[in-house]
């Protein structure tokens, strides 16, 4: 296993895991990623405009306790 490190998070207008839609057009919203202060950098999204979308690679946070089933 490896340790990733965050460097930004992701705010959205939904306030628990449950209430996401599951497909993207479904909800008429927008959220937006913050970079952590030390890399909020202009270079690091430099040229992201001319695209139409980004993979982002992201994790739920959880309240650390392993649960065997998901819901």
């Amino acid at each position: 296993m490896f340790d990733v490190q965050s460097i930004a998070y992701i705010e959205t207008p939904f306030n628990e895991k449950f209430g996401i839609p599951r497909q993207s057009g479904i909800a008429p919203v927008q959220g937006r990623i913050v970079f952590y202060p030390d890399y909020r950098s202009l270079e690091a999204v430099r040229g992201l405009d001319s695209y139409d979308y980004i993979w982002l690679v992201w994790r739920f946070d959880s309240d650390g306790l392993w649960h065997p089933t998901v819901r």
